[in-house]
């Protein structure tokens, strides 16, 4: 493959530390594989080169790519390594040399949960804690607290302070320190352990590090805006003061801060930790065109935390498509496999990318009702959700056909609906009580009045009379009953969102249960069914998806494509407020955004032919779109999620896509055809790819205003900017009546205003 002059640049560097800043689909893999090359013609002994990877799979492709590029040399290849991999070989040196402890590695992960398991379990024995500590989600945030723990040097309350998750959480802290030393005294240690201990035993031991360091002449990190402190550290102690370090990454890409990764990492900390490092770009993507691209470079240029580099398309690229969809019934994703299949193309091209799986409740559903195989990755298929299980439980429960013969999916669906919400007793008797009411359902209600007993405070034999009563409640709903009134009853009554709230580690994973279950109920609402029409209909389509076609649709997280492509991506439930997911205090929605936007970012680039966004309607964000305007405000008054993601505002679609078709087409003209409010980006673009089209010039009719300092009418026009002395700054979205004066808009304080120009003094922004 011939290498751009971008990339030659970086091949043939010749001094000291360099870092490489790599668009989505800019050949990174590719530049690094030539790099290697070159390095080794220069006279570089393979034995004194490192090549340090993020994970197995990426280690393995890029050997093989390696492999087959220095065969016609015959040249010994370099080492190849996962972090984890080099920080296990130091672990082993350390240990014959008595720095570490000798403890045997485990790698299964049932062995690290029972040992956490074991852990709360005690505390909460204790009676210093609550039963629900131990469901999976709260199992599995205290897990991730561990590793977040370990990817730092930071002792553990540092860490659980910088967090942003509930206090009464803390009890991590002391759950933390129990773990250590059960895991001490067992002599084991885990897979974050790999890097964490051979790290914290160089900090402390300077011989040791001086050790390890100066081994390698030329290290090369791949995916470098994925690194935590402790792999910092690492990098660090193994460069040495020899080294000379080359890294390479994307900030707009950092992803997994969970896993301790921050943008601040390759943005300035690798300058700082490695001096006079020069910086390389790679601006062109091979993956998407001039539309994908000119959406993408007007969204993310909205992150304050990232270098200002342009994504451009490489000429002759594939002309990447960009559409947007209102959701609908039937669902829209329906009708974009519908014409993708008509026009020959499998469905195996195709990706559905999940913010939360909570979305793909209602494309599940509608898949099913369709017909359409598919298959989830990352999390369980909609009717195995426990969420969902216990709401069908209950509907069951209604109909007395619960129990089903004491089967295991029965008692399952049991032990569903008495954790959701939960009973607050011990899990091994929810257990028992579960195959109890699998016998005998119609006593339930008794069964779980049973469980209290005299040594149980009075808060949770209360807590048990009124769930016994909303279940015999539910048992004497009427057969005909709608299967939507029943749950929205349900929900009511057991307060189930205030549970999911309160006992959530994250906003995030409360809200997912949520919307799970609102999916649901609207998905019913929309039937309209009695309970048994309902669940005939539910068992229909869990028959729907036994075998799983050979041609299939992909359903899976963002964080899970990073990496991968398809030549068609549908990113569904684009509601502001759930994509972003923004938590409700001001600070943390100023904290978060920036994430929240990368994690679009990477959502969106992973198209090659189209991509598709589906949102709520929105008749603001059609204005905005017309008018090429990427202004978004939402009045305080109503609900987030009923506007289309703030982030299809900030991607000027309809300039993108516009002037993304002139640039393919090399039209010229495109500055007097495409009329829009927001064109910096268009121009540094135009400039960027040295376009032969002429950049745009700002609307003079935003400058242009009476002498009394205030618009008239007829200087009004749809995207201006404007500014009222009592609403402050908004965007007309329309004039009415120029005869009457009359107009609309839209203020970011107070949501769309009607206005007559004469008596509202509207303002140039800043007059």
């Amino acid at each position: 493959m011939k290498l751009t002059k971008e990339q030659q640049e970086i091949v043939n560097h010749s001094g000291g530390h360099a870092k490489v800043s790599a668009v989505a689909g800019s050949g990174k893999t590719t530049t690094m594989v030539a790099r290697v090359e070159h390095l080794l013609a220069q006279g570089v002994e393979p034995g004194k080169l490192l090549i340090l990877m993020f994970n197995k799979s990426a280690r393995d492709s890029f050997e093989v790519k390696l492999r087959k590029a220095l065969a016609p040399a015959q040249k010994q290849i370099p080492e190849v390594r996962t972090f984890h991999s080099l920080g296990l070989s130091l672990t082993k040196s350390f240990g014959k040399r008595g720095a570490v402890p000798q403890y045997s590695l485990q790698t299964e992960n049932f062995i690290i949960e029972k040992l956490a398991k074991t852990i709360i379990r005690h505390i909460v024995d204790q009676g210093e804690g609550e039963e629900e500590w131990l469901n999976k989600e709260n199992m599995e945030g205290f897990l991730t607290f561990v590793d977040l723990v370990k990817s730092t040097n930071k002792p553990v309350q540092d860490v659980f302070q910088a967090l942003d998750i509930e206090r009464r959480f803390d009890y991590f802290i002391q759950a933390f320190r129990l773990f250590e030393k059960s895991r001490k005294a067992q002599r084991i240690r885990f897979f974050a352990d790999l890097i964490h201990e051979p790290v914290m035993a160089m900090l402390s031991d300077t011989p040791l590090a001086e050790w390890v360091g100066n081994r390698v002449d030329h290290i090369i990190v791949d995916e470098y805006q994925d690194i935590n402190e402790i792999q910092q550290q690492l990098l660090a102690c193994i460069a040495g003061t020899q080294a000379r370090v080359m890294v390479v990454g994307d900030v707009d890409q950092c992803i997994y801060e969970w896993r301790g990764a921050k943008p601040e990492y390759i943005s300035s900390r690798f300058a700082m930790d490695f001096k006079e490092a020069r910086t390389f770009t790679l601006s062109y993507t091979f993956r998407y065109g001039h539309r994908l691209a000119l959406a993408a470079n007007h969204l993310i240029d909205n992150n304050r935390m990232r270098d200002r580099k342009l994504c451009l398309s490489f000429p002759g690229t594939f002309d990447t498509t960009v559409e947007t969809c209102r959701e609908c019934y039937p669902h829209p994703v329906l009708t974009v496999l519908k014409r993708w299949t008509e026009e020959g193309n499998p469905l195996t091209d195709c990706a559905v990318l999940l913010r939360m799986f909570a979305m793909s409740v209602p494309v599940e559903l509608a898949l099913l009702e369709a017909g359409v195989p598919y298959r989830m990755v990352g999390h369980e298929d909609v009717f195995e959700c426990r969420e969902i299980k216990a709401l069908t439980g209950f509907l069951q429960l209604c109909m007395g056909s619960l129990g089903n013969g004491n089967s295991e999916t029965a008692i399952e669906t049991i032990q569903a609906m008495l954790a959701n919400p939960h009973l607050g007793i011990k899990r091994d008797k929810i257990a028992l009580l579960a195959r109890k009411i699998a016998v005998n359902p119609e006593q339930a209600p008794l069964l779980i009045v049973a469980q209290a007993d005299t040594g149980m405070a009075p808060f949770l034999r209360n807590q048990l009379e009124d769930r016994a009563e909303m279940w015999h409640e539910i048992q004497n709903f009427p057969p005909s009953s709608k299967a939507h009134d029943i749950l929205e009853f349900l929900i009511d009554r057991g307060d189930l969102f205030s549970f999911y709230r309160r006992m959530s580690i994250r906003s995030a994973i409360a809200v997912n249960r949520i919307k799970t279950c609102q999916a649901f109920v609207d998905f019913a609402r929309r039937l309209d069914l009695d309970v048994a029409s309902f669940l005939t209909k539910i068992s229909g389509l869990q028959q729907i998806q036994t075998d799983l076609h050979e041609d299939h649709l992909l359903l899976t997280s963002i964080h899970r494509s990073k990496g991968l492509e398809w030549p068609l991506v549908v990113l569904p439930g684009l509601g502001d407020g759930i994509f972003p997911l923004l938590p409700d205090e001001k600070k943390a929605v100023d904290d978060n955004l920036e994430d929240e936007r990368r994690l679009f970012y990477v959502a969106m680039t992973r198209a090659i032919k189209k991509v598709v966004f589906i949102h709520p309607p929105d008749s603001r964000f059609e204005k905005q779109k017309k008018a090429g305007s990427t202004r978004f405000s939402s009045p305080p008054e109503t609900k987030p999620q009923s506007f289309a993601s703030r982030f299809l505002y900030e991607a000027n679609l309809r300039l993108s896509a516009s002037l993304g078709e002139f640039i393919e087409e090399g039209t010229t003209g495109a500055n007097k055809l495409i009329k829009a409010k927001e064109i910096h980006m268009a121009n540094r673009y135009l400039h960027a790819i040295d376009s032969t089209l002429k950049p745009f010039k700002q609307s003079q009719k935003s400058e242009k205003q009476s002498t009394t300092g205030h618009y008239k009418i007829e200087e009004l026009a749809e995207g201006m900017y404007v500014r009222s002395s009592f609403f402050g700054v908004g965007v007309v979205t329309k004039v009415l009546d120029r005869h009457l004066g009359k107009l609309e808009v839209l203020f970011e304080e107070h949501g769309e205003k009607r206005l007559v120009a004469e008596f509202a003094k509207l303002m140039p922004v800043g007059g």
